[in-house]
C-alpha cells in the first residue's frame, strides 16, 4: 500500500472516515501526524499539555481494537483537544493558572463520551486565565496567536482550543463559553463554534465561571462536524445538577426556499469602527438574501441588557465560588483583568443578586416574544477582530467590545452557532451568529451549512477546500 500523503490530509470528519474506510491510513498514522504538525508550529502556547506520544499511541491500538470486535465507534481515531479548564484523569488542570493546579481522578462526563465514542484525545490548550476574558490574551504565560495573523488576537476565552482546531493539529476541540468563548475564537479563527442551549451538555469535571450561564461548545472545521460531537455530547449527566433532564430538542429541518430572520436593527449595529467588518457583514447577509432568506430588524436592546447583566452587575459575583480562594491566596499569580473581575464583585449586596435575577426574567420575556415570530437571528459573531496591541493598551473596552453580540446568549438560554462567513478585505476571517430559541439547536444546521459553503473556500487556516458534499449540495445552482 502506498503510504498516504499524510501532511495533505484534511482532519474534517468525511476525509478521516474515507481515508480509514480505504485503509488508505490508521489512527497510529494519524497520530504521527498531529504530532508533527504540533511540533512543527512556530506559535508554543496553543498546547498546555500534550499526552505523551506512547499514551496517544496505546488509545489508538486499543480503538483498532475496539472496532476490530465489532464495537460501533462514529468518532474512531479522530483526534481531539479540550481546553484547560475540563478534567482528564490523570493529567493536570490548571485552568490557565499554575496555582491552581491539581490532578483529576476522574474525567469529566463530555471526555467519558468522547472516549466511548472513539475520538482520540491529543492534549489541553491555552486559554484566558479561569475562562475570564474573549480575547485570548488574559494569562501570564503567554498567548496563543490568531491562526491568520500574528499581530491579531485569537479570540478568547477557549484561545487555544480554536487556534488547534484552525491550524489542523486536530479534528475538533471542546471549550467552555460563558459570554462568547465558544464563539469569538471560532470566528477570529475561520472555523464552526457550536455553543448548545444551556443544560443540554453536561458540565461535570469542568473548572466553572459562572456555573449558571456555562456550556459546553464543540469548535470544529465544518458544520456537520460540530453536530456530530454534539450529538455523542447531548444527554443528562447524573454527575451535573445543572444538567436538562428532559430536554426535548426540535429535529433538524431542511432549509425552506423562503425564510425570515431577525438582524440587529441598523441602528443599534455597531463595528467600532471596523470598516473592514462591516462590509463583510454585508456581503454576508446578502448571501442569505440570496438563498431565499428576508431580513426583519429586531431591537436589540433587551439582548444587551441581558449581556451586561452578566458582567456588570451582582451576577459577577458568581465567579468567586470556583477561583475566588486561589486568587486570595496567590494573588502574584493572577491576571490583573480577572482580579478586577473578582474585585468588582465585592459591591454588591444580596439583594443586588435578585435585583439581576429579576431583571434577567423580563429580558428573557422581551426575547421569547421575538422568537414567537421568527425561527433565528443572525448577528457578527464579532464587531472588530483587534491586534493584541490594541487590546494591550485599553482592555477592558476591547474585551467588552468583542462580547457585544455573544453576551446575551447564555443568560437567555438561547443556542448558537458561529459560522465562517468569508474573509475580510484585509485577509482576517469573519464569522456570523445563527441564534435560535432554546433547544432549537438542530435546526439552525441547514442554514448554517448553506452558508459556511457559499462564504468559504478553505477549512480554518489550513490549505484544504470544503468537502465536496458540503459545496455541491449547496450550490447557487441549487435553487
Amino acid at each position: 500500500m502506498p503510504r498516504p500523503n499524510l501532511p495533505s490530509l484534511s482532519l474534517d470528519f468525511a476525509s478521516l472516515r474515507l481515508a480509514y474506510s480505504r485503509d488508505d491510513v490508521t489512527p497510529l498514522q494519524v497520530v504521527d501526524e498531529v504530532y508533527r504538525r504540533i511540533a512543527a508550529d512556530d506559535d508554543p502556547f496553543i498546547w498546555l499539555h500534550v499526552v505523551p506520544r506512547e499514551t496517544a499511541y496505546a488509545r489508538a491500538r486499543k480503538l483498532i481494537e475496539r472496532r476490530a470486535a465489532g464495537e460501533r465507534l462514529p468518532l474512531f481515531g479522530v483526534p481531539y483537544g479540550i481546553k484547560d479548564n475540563i478534567d482528564v484523569a490523570g493529567v493536570p488542570t490548571t485552568a490557565g493558572c499554575d496555582a491552581f493546579a491539581y490532578v483529576p481522578e476522574q474525567s469529566a462526563t463530555v471526555i467519558e463520551r468522547l472516549d466511548a465514542a472513539g475520538a482520540l484525545f491529543i492534549g489541553k490548550q491555552n486559554m484566558d486565565q479561569f475562562a475570564t476574558g474573549l480575547v485570548g490574551t488574559r494569562n501570564l504565560t503567554g498567548h496563543c496567536r490568531n491562526a491568520f495573523s500574528r499581530a491579531h488576537i485569537p479570540g478568547g476565552s477557549s484561545s487555544g482550543s480554536a487556534v488547534a482546531v484552525a491550524k489542523g493539529h486536530v479534528a475538533f476541540s471542546i471549550g467552555s463559553d460563558t459570554g462568547g468563548s465558544g464563539r469569538v475564537p471560532a470566528a477570529c479563527n475561520n472555523i464552526v463554534g457550536l455553543k448548545p442551549t444551556p443544560g443540554l451538555i453536561g458540565m461535570a469535571g469542568f473548572v466553572y465561571c459562572n456555573r449558571t450561564f456555562d456550556v459546553a461548545p464543540v469548535f470544529a472545521l465544518t458544520v456537520d462536524d460540530a453536530y456530530a460531537v454534539f450529538d455523542i455530547l447531548v444527554g443528562h449527566d447524573l454527575r451535573d445538577p445543572f444538567s436538562s433532564r428532559e430536554a426535548v430538542l426540535a429535529p433538524a429541518q431542511a432549509l425552506p426556499d423562503r425564510f425570515r430572520f431577525g438582524v440587529v436593527a441598523d441602528n443599534q449595529l455597531e463595528f467600532f469602527g471596523d470598516r473592514h467588518a462591516e462590509r463583510q457583514y454585508a456581503r454576508a447577509l446578502d448571501t442569505l438574501i440570496a438563498a431565499g432568506g428576508e431580513p426583519v430588524g429586531v431591537d436589540f436592546s433587551p439582548y444587551l441588557a441581558a449581556g451586561d447583566l452578566v458582567f456588570n452587575s451582582a451576577l459577577v459575583a458568581e465567579r468567586g465560588i470556583a477561583y475566588g480562594q486561589c486568587a486570595a491566596q496567590h494573588p502574584e499569580q493572577i491576571h490583573p483583568m480577572v482580579l478586577d473581575a473578582l474585585c468588582s464583585a465585592s459591591r454588591y449586596s444580596a439583594a443586588d443578586v435578585f435585583d439581576a435575577i429579576y431583571r434577567l426574567r423580563e429580558y428573557r420575556a422581551a426575547v421569547d416574544a421575538t422568537f414567537a415570530t421568527l425561527p433565528l437571528l443572525v448577528v457578527p459573531t464579532c464587531g472588530t477582530l483587534p491586534t493584541c496591541e490594541a487590546v494591550a493598551a485599553d482592555p477592558i473596552v476591547a474585551n467588552a467590545r468583542m462580547g457585544r453580540y455573544t453576551y446575551f446568549a447564555n443568560p437567555l438560554r438561547l443556542c448558537a452557532i458561529s459560522v465562517p462567513s468569508g474573509m475580510r478585505d484585509d485577509g482576517l476571517p469573519f464569522g456570523l451568529s445563527l441564534i435560535g430559541p432554546a433547544l432549537s439547536d438542530r435546526r439552525l444546521a441547514s442554514l448554517a451549512n448553506l452558508l459556511h459553503a457559499r462564504t468559504s473556500t478553505r477549512l480554518g487556516a489550513t490549505a484544504n477546500g470544503l468537502p465536496q458534499y458540503i459545496t455541491g449540495h449547496n450550490a447557487v445552482t441549487d435553487r
